[in-house]
């Protein structure tokens, strides 16, 4: 009788379960039909707060109906992605900001490989001599250790030290090693830090312009990105109100990048306080990238001073002692986010090789003061690179930190992706497109870290190619 009553209740649920195949497929019918209707209104496929009042109603669905509230969220989950999915495949496909960085970044380094002599505007990093006491520790390193075997995931116990013995010293905090993790390279941090505190279809507040990699980690994540847009009329100052009113949709993190890629704004600390009074009003979690911070003509203020705040700080080796290829950075946290995002360092890679660490620990104890010298000298660089461009039709906020400038190009009818594979072709020049950052067409991001006479003669070209368009 018990296999009876089991067979019947089967029978029952194959039942229910081609209903419900059924209803599916209407909805997707339903979906189709406001696909081409967003197409025709010219309006994007994801709208976050149409998503939200969706997973309201779902949610407020399975509580009438008994069903677990976290249960009914990946119900929800599942059946917008496969809204988006389905609407996205109607439309031309658009390369990601992400991907096409990549692709100019590509594009430039097969023709440097060719033998094209280029003017690199476009690569962000310093290309100052790395300081010697790194490469001298490195051969040591490699000279006395036969055998390089694994380490722990959560990092050289003493590069985490001196780590939290600076940031302690410089910001009064009492950080111990639970509270910090390494990571191969700023990029990765940044991944870990979003992975592992959104879940799907959660928000994040992202401050544009920006650099697209927070955007990239963002989706990867099946997060949304929520973008407060930023002007030059303003000089890049954030609006605070618009910030609440995107808070308000309450997203699980708010990115800053302080100073900002690709602006160079470096926000006052007046303003940096009323930001992290904002994440703590809306409980969200501040997600601070620093890793200009030391490229700064003005105080910086940072997230570490202000630890009533949910937050990940974010800082790398690469920019302030020119290791950009040597992958070394890393997070400050609570103890339980370095746990999470310990977890993908232990997955994906198991630790950061010694020698990259012990290179690090070096650039730290580092007295002979090699990176302040060449991070002065792109400074320098930077002052004359703004005369420059002031003597063309530009018009551009002078940058407080960082190394860039992103000046408008005042043209009409200048789309920045063309004129940036233009510059590229015909006048050997590499620089980004402002809509690599958010939505600014008629901007350009330079990168100031050539010898001076390849700046001058690069931003000159630049110059003649607007004149010639």
């Amino acid at each position: 009788m018990k296999n009876q009553d089991l067979a019947k209740l089967r029978r029952e649920l194959r039942s229910v379960d081609s209903k419900l195949v059924a209803i599916l497929a209407h909805r997707d019918r339903l979906v189709s039909k406001i696909g081409e209707l967003k197409k025709r209104l010219n309006l994007g496929v994801v709208d976050p707060a149409v998503e939200e009042v969706a997973i309201d109603n779902f949610i407020s669905s399975a509580y009438r109906a008994g069903i677990d509230r976290t249960y009914a969220r990946r119900l929800a989950s599942l059946v917008i992605e496969r809204s988006v999915d389905a609407q996205t495949q109607r439309r031309r496909r658009v390369t990601g900001r992400d991907s096409m960085l990549k692709q100019l970044s590509e594009m430039m380094l097969k023709a440097e490989r060719k033998g094209r002599s280029l003017i690199r505007l476009d690569i962000g990093e310093p290309r100052f001599g790395t300081p010697r006491a790194v490469v001298r520790e490195a051969k040591r390193y490699l000279d006395h250790t036969p055998m390089m075997l694994y380490g722990s995931s959560a990092g050289l116990p003493a590069l985490v030290d001196a780590i939290a013995e600076r940031l302690n010293h410089q910001y009064g905090t009492k950080l111990g090693r639970s509270n910090i993790l390494i990571f191969p390279g700023g990029r990765f941090a940044i991944f870990a830090s979003i992975f592992t505190t959104l879940s799907s279809l959660d928000r994040v507040a992202l401050c544009q312009p920006a650099w697209p990699a927070y955007e990239s980690s963002v989706a990867i994540a099946g997060g949304r990105t929520l973008a407060v847009h930023t002007w030059l009329e303003d000089h890049w100052d954030i609006d605070l109100t618009a910030l609440e009113e995107t808070l308000k949709l309450d997203p699980k993190m708010i990115v800053l990048n302080n100073p900002n890629n690709p602006t160079g704004k470096v926000l006052s600390k007046n303003m940096f306080g009323e930001i992290m009074g904002l994440a703590r009003k809306y409980r969200t979690v501040v997600l601070s990238d620093e890793v200009y911070a030391t490229y700064s003509s003005v105080p910086v203020p940072s997230v570490l001073e202000y630890p009533d705040t949910q937050s990940i700080y974010v800082n790398s080796f690469s920019k302030e002692f020119s290791m950009t290829g040597w992958r070394v950075a890393y997070a400050v946290a609570d103890e339980e986010r370095i746990a999470r995002m310990r977890k993908i360092v232990e997955t994906s890679l198991t630790n950061v090789p010694e020698v990259i660490q012990r290179a690090a620990l070096a650039a730290l104890k580092d007295t002979s003061a090699d990176a302040l010298t060449g991070r002065n000298r792109i400074r320098r660089r930077l002052s004359m690179a703004c005369e420059e461009l002031r003597r063309g039709d530009f018009e551009f906020h002078p940058p407080e930190g960082g190394f860039y400038v992103f000046p408008r190009m005042l043209r009409k009818r200048i789309d920045s992706v063309k004129f940036s594979k233009h510059l590229f072709k015909k006048y050997a020049v590499g620089v980004l497109p402002g809509t690599i950052f958010g939505e600014y067409p008629d901007f350009l991001r330079l990168a100031i870290t050539e010898p001076e006479a390849a700046v001058r003669t690069g931003i000159r070209r630049i110059v003649k190619a607007m004149d010639e368009w």
